[in-house]
């Protein structure tokens, strides 16, 4: 008979299978092409060859030494020109050094050979801090409930009045709402609000460092309009340059001492006091799991949102110290990325809490083992599930579509219509099934028009295809080109999409998991959406999303 396993023992199995797995397969290690690096004052700075979509795992190869930058340096990067700043500790310094000769060493500037420097993204690091966090804790479900709700405020819709009463009832609960419903505006923000007025510290948490961003921009935003000190804000982990210049209160203060942008008339502060005045912090998971211990900080409630996004084993962090949870989110989009298997998941099992999203949190610790048999694609059963079945983003043209498509709760939108938009780029010529020249040809003149009518500044262009993308960025020259992978967590007013051609795995809406991408992909846009693909091929698709968001379509012709 096969020994009954607590969760705490299935996370820690799973990290070590999962580990070696990805080491053995040599995964979850992406090198990232270093074009220029330059040690000036004591700082690295690297020019890289491509977007870096998450600072979290980050590691440096000097030599034959490994270094991981969230442990020995502070970092910045400009996501419009690709540059990643860091300030290196001095064992990391020391290995830098070396690489000069005695010439430039009298320099306060040098240039270093990208050939002596790997950058790679990696993974693995992150699973060794998952075991290293559950080795450490004794892991339950929170049982201690909130504190009294906030007088419901009036310009709540019922949808949003329900979530709120429930988030502040219950000890474990989930807001699930389509973009635009008011997860995060409305209800994420009153509940935030509602703690810091007490005096209480809340944790808000994000899968990736752009969705972080994402959510603290819209909580600023709204607390900019009131008698709200934004300096109540502290965004831990590595901001954007222009999150950075634009909310420097809200920033770690070594980020803002390195970067000499602390006031001439204010004494900069340490960090330890800025966790003691802030009441609203946000970490990403992994950041949350890395220094949630050295914080020393004791909060009111967590709040994890783009939670269908977040890995179970993660996830299982929040259960340390007893603390209200809720989720905020869409499971009817992304699902975690799991490197393994579905073949080599069935021989190792454990490593299915890496497969499943956040939301499988209330199963996994009442019945862990039979979790390990679950689907991405099972409906998650939560006790405690407010539904938001409006949506301001989307007029209700768009919002019906994506309800009998996707939702089936009811979804409604805004009275007028969705500017939606087809451009017929022809039959693709090409064998080869992720690629289409005739697309990329016809969305580089879409992009022209775009950019003539002042439409460009806030314009994501998005296919599933790894291939299409990098065909498109030869032919334009837009920071905001990727997959439906890297534009999570991101939004646009505008939103071009090339889905290519029909294929299983992410664009066949009969299969769930393409249609959850493909709702991802449409849910970034605010304003406008174009559809750049061979119109006469789509159209004969009956049946298929996108057919159905074509239906809706005014055609474009360029």
């Amino acid at each position: 008979m096969d020994c009954v396993k607590t969760p705490e023992e299935i996370l820690v199995d799973s990290a070590q299978s999962y580990y070696a797995y990805l080491d053995e397969h040599n995964l979850g290690l992406e090198e990232l092409k270093i074009v220029s690096a330059t040690l000036e004052q004591e700082r690295l700075i690297l020019a890289l060859g491509g977007r870096l979509f998450s600072q979290d795992g980050l590691v440096l190869q000097v030599g034959e030494k490994l270094f991981e930058l969230s442990v020995c340096a502070d970092m910045q990067y400009n996501q419009e020109s690709f540059v990643l700043e860091i300030s290196p500790n001095y064992e990391l310094l020391e290995s830098l050094q070396r690489l000069q000769n005695s010439k430039s060493k009298k320099s306060s500037t040098h240039k270093i050979s990208p050939e002596n420097l790997k950058l790679f993204s990696d993974l693995k690091f992150l699973v060794r801090n998952v075991e290293d966090f559950v080795a450490k804790h004794s892991l339950a479900l929170p049982s201690r409930k909130p504190i009294a709700p906030p007088q419901i405020p009036s310009y709540l819709n019922d949808y949003q009045k329900n979530a709120l009463d429930m988030l502040f009832s219950q000890s474990l609960s989930y807001v699930w709402g389509a973009p635009g419903s008011g997860k995060t505006q409305v209800v994420l923000f009153e509940a935030v609000y509602h703690y810091a007025k007490q005096g209480l510290k809340t944790c808000v948490l994000a899968p990736t460092n752009s969705a972080l961003e994402q959510i603290f921009i819209t909580l600023i935003t709204h607390f900019k309009q009131m008698d709200f000190e934004l300096s109540n804000l502290l965004r831990l982990g590595m901001p954007t340059q222009k999150f950075l210049s634009l909310y420097p209160e809200c920033c770690d203060p070594n980020l803002l001492i390195q970067r000499g942008q602390t006031s001439l008339f204010a004494q900069p502060t340490s960090l330890k006091n800025r966790l003691k005045d802030a009441h609203i912090i946000g970490l990403t998971l992994d950041g949350f799991i890395k220094k949630s211990e050295s914080l020393e900080v004791e909060f009111a409630h967590y709040f994890l949102d783009e939670c269908a996004f977040a890995p179970l084993a993660k996830a299982c962090a929040l259960c340390a110290d007893n603390v209200p949870i809720t989720f905020f989110g869409d499971h009817k989009q992304l699902m975690p990325i799991c490197e393994m298997p579905p073949k080599e998941l069935k021989i190792h099992k454990e490593v299915n809490v890496w497969n499943l999203s956040a939301l499988f949190l209330e199963e996994f610790f009442h019945t862990p083992q039979s979790v390990l048999e679950k689907q991405p694609t099972d409906t998650p059963a939560l006790s405690h599930i407010a539904e938001l079945k409006f949506t301001h983003r989307y007029g209700d043209n768009l919002a019906q579509i994506l309800d009998s498509a996707i939702y089936g709760i009811g979804l409604r939108g805004r009275d007028e219509r969705m500017e939606i938009y087809c451009i017929d780029s022809g039959a693709k010529g090409e064998a080869q099934s992720n690629v289409s020249q005739n697309e990329a040809l016809a969305i580089y003149k879409l992009y022209k028009y775009l950019h003539q009518k002042s439409l460009t500044q806030s314009l994501g262009i998005i296919t599933p295809f790894v291939n299409q993308k990098k065909l498109l960025g030869r032919m334009i020259a837009h920071n905001d080109i990727s997959t439906i992978h890297g534009s999570q967590g991101r939004e646009w007013e505008n939103v071009i999409f090339s889905p290519v051609g029909l294929h299983y795995y992410l664009t066949d809406s009969r299969q769930i998991n393409a249609l959850f991408g493909l709702n991802v992909a449409i849910s970034r846009l605010k304003k406008r959406l174009f559809i750049v693909c061979d119109l006469g091929f789509w159209q004969q698709q009956e049946g298929q999303f996108l057919h159905a968001l074509l239906t809706q379509s005014t055609r474009i012709n360029l």
